[in-house]
């Protein structure tokens, strides 16, 4: 392989490695965001007609279970994309030495 095609190869794997990685992070940051505005939907909405020492009932901790773990995709695809650019990553790596 000619060297100027090996410099390209190493750019493009590193560009779909940031790509890659810079996506899965967003998708994580997403999820976190999400998960956030559970709790405290969960926090504020269910205190208010009952005292704090009151047991929590059995239909809002469904509630909240099900918003929590609704999408396990956007875990999957974040985890995926960024194993996919580490493994971009050390291919470019590779090519540039």
């Amino acid at each position: 392989m000619s060297e100027t095609a090996q410099v390209a190869l190493a750019v493009v794997c590193f560009s779909v490695a940031l790509l890659a990685q810079v996506t899965g992070l967003a998708l994580l940051a997403a999820d976190a965001r999400r998960t956030g505005s559970a709790l405290r939907r969960w926090r504020d909405g269910g205190t208010a007609g009952r005292d704090r020492e009151a047991p929590v009932r059995l239909g809002e901790l469904t509630g909240l279970l099900d918003s929590l773990l609704g999408n396990r995709f956007d875990r999957a695809a974040a985890t995926a994309l960024l194993l996919i650019g580490v493994v971009a990553g050390a291919l470019g790596w590779f090519l540039a030495l």
